[in-house]
Formats: structure tokens, sequence, C-alpha cells
């Protein structure tokens, strides 16, 4: 909307309405349903020289503001500034996603279906009080990042509250190799929660929730158009204190999974793509398995790009034979279906 002497002000967003088969539990019980949402973004860039520009982004999501009494009709999703150096990277504060995104967006190509290790569950919040450096310049991607303390922060779609943390990430992207892009990363996230921090309570056991560390390695192959494979390596671990044992470290989650996706994009704007998924779930407490699943699924998307700013799509998610107690535990991406079940859903989205 504005671009004159070295500064320009961008706005963009969506609108959205997606109908989902009953197993989502989006409304009643059992009931099919159809939500609509928007998001809205601000972006601002100033050249203050040739080698340095700053800039700032925040972007919201909104829902339909059916109920009156939420407080979710308006969030914030990012909200950061910072300084771009060019060649040498660039900085940036604020609410956002760090380093183990960067490595999970691989395999993370479909709309509400697919990448288990994401949606809910490792990293798929963002994190107010982070410090990011980003290089990403002639293939060579490297990030670092630092997490100061905050009230009340989305780790595991959990609010809690973080003492500090740290991350950092590493890849690399081969220019053309066949029929596209080859890109390799890596990344580590570490993230150390305040001494008052109050998890959950299980059989009358208040448990402290102390650490969480999280391991991700991708490998993506192709681009958009043609053909794409992409897959990932996630394992990530959180460890307790029980209030009642004078804060020894006795009960452990720890989470493993592997996540392949392969796609192909015609010209025509047309995409499909199919995935597997696994997640391997374990929770110990001082020597002895309290619980263990497998949890396995086929996601599918049909996408069609009917114009630059518009499109379609039909997805689902088939169980692939996981553990029969599967729905016993309170990992599972949403609790408001059975992990079994079957999801479909499709919609229309607009894009500015």
């Amino acid at each position: 909307v504005y671009d004159k002497d070295g500064t320009s002000l961008k706005v963009g967003g969506r609108v959205q309405a997606v109908a989902y088969n009953g197993n989502y539990g989006k409304a009643g019980e059992d009931d099919a349903s159809l939500k609509n949402s928007a998001r809205f973004n601000v972006a601002g860039t100033t050249k203050v020289n040739d080698a340095v520009s700053v800039f700032a982004f925040s972007e919201w999501d909104a829902s339909d503001g059916n109920n009156e009494n939420s407080d979710n009709n308006f969030s914030t999703r990012d909200q950061y500034v910072g300084a771009d150096f060019g060649v040498f990277g660039k900085v940036q504060a604020g609410k956002s996603l760090n380093s183990i995104y960067d490595v999970q967006a691989a395999t993370d190509v479909f709309e509400y279906v697919g990448s288990a290790q994401v949606q809910g569950d490792t990293n798929g919040n963002r994190r107010p009080g982070t410090v990011r450096y980003i290089y990403d310049n002639n293939g060579l991607y490297a990030a670092a990042s630092f997490q100061v303390a905050q009230d009340e922060v989305k780790v595991l779609d959990q609010k809690v509250d973080v003492e500090s943390g740290f991350g950092l990430g590493l890849g690399y992207t081969f220019d053309n190799v066949v029929f596209g892009p080859l890109s390799v990363k890596a990344a580590y996230d570490f993230v150390k929660f305040q001494d008052d921090e109050r998890f959950y309570t299980e059989n009358n056991k208040n448990h402290l929730f102390d650490t969480f560390k999280n391991t991700a390695v991708s490998v993506a192959w192709g681009s958009d158009t043609g053909f794409y494979f992409a897959g990932l390596f996630n394992t990530y671990k959180l460890n307790y204190n029980n209030a009642f044992y004078d804060n020894d470290l006795n009960y452990r989650k720890k989470v493993k999974g592997v996540e392949l996706v392969a796609g192909y994009g015609f010209d025509n704007g047309l995409s499909v793509t199919i995935g597997y998924d696994v997640k391997d779930y374990k929770e110990k407490e001082t020597g002895w398995t309290s619980s263990s699943y497998i949890q396995r699924r086929v996601p599918v998307i049909a996408n069609y790009q009917i114009a630059p700013t518009f499109k379609v799509w039909v997805e689902a998610e088939f169980d692939a034979n996981s553990s029969d107690n599967v729905n016993n535990s309170r990992d599972i991406r949403s609790v408001d279906h059975n992990a079994k079940d079957t999801l479909v859903a499709a919609g229309a989205r607009y894009v500015f």
C-alpha cells in the first residue's frame, strides 16, 4: 500500500471456509460442521543504508466470533521487529516460531490433517519472548534463538510458564538435483520451565513441568510444480519433577516420530499429496513404563489453485493400524475425536 524513499508498508491476509466431518468434533456430538475464519497481517520495512534495513511484522487470527464470551475471537499469531543485514543474515525479536519449525516445515504440506509432529504437538505454537538470528543465503541455512522468561506460553498446546530456552538450526539446499532442489536441515530446541509451573495432576500427584528437549532432522526434494518428496524425524522429551517427592526427577515422557510425504504438482494448479505419519509414545515413572502406544496415520490432500489468490482443497486422514490404547493418552493431537477415526475436510480460501 506504500513504497517510497526506502520505506514500504504491506497488508495481507486470508478469508476461508472449511467443512469438517463429524469426527473432528467441531459441533455437537459427531456432527459435521462448517467453520469460517480470517487472518490479517501488516508488514513494514525501512532501508537504513545500503547494508541494513529494519522491519516489523504482525499477524492476527480472527475466528467467526460466534462465541461472544470467547477470548479467542481475535488473537495474535506472529509479532516481531528486527534488522536485516543482507548477506550477513537478520535478527528479530518478539513472538514467532523457532528453528525447529524451519525443519518440520518440510512435511507440513497438509491443511488440517497430517504433520502429527507439528500441529498441537512439538512446536506448532508460536512463543513470545523469542530472539532469533537467521542466515539463509547461497544455499546455507543457519539459525539460533534465545527464549526469555514468559508466563502462559504455549508448549505442546498447553499454557505453561517458561524460565529460559535456546534453539539451534543448520542446513543446506542444493539448487537442482534431477528434478528440483534438495534440502537437508536439522535443529535442536531446549526449554526450561519455571519452578512453580504445574503441568497437570494425575493419580493424586502434582507434576512440575521441568524441561523440554526437542530434536528434528528433515530432507526435502522437489518443489510445488513437479515431484515433491520429504521426510522428517522428530524426537522430544519432557522431564517432570514430582511435588510430593522432594522434586526428584521421577517422571518423563518421550516421543519419537517419523513423517513421509510424496506429491506431484501439475502446471494447471492441481496438486496431489499423500503421507505416512508414525508416532511412538512412551511415559515412564521411576523406571517402569506407565503408558505406551504407537500412532500410525495416512493423510492425503488434493489442492486446486484456481487463481493466484484463490484455492480449494479436499483432504482426509486414515488410521493405519495404530495401537488399540492410542485413545487413552493425553498426547493425542486432538482431544475432540477418537485418535483412530477417519477425518475428512474440504475448504476454500481467498488470500490478499
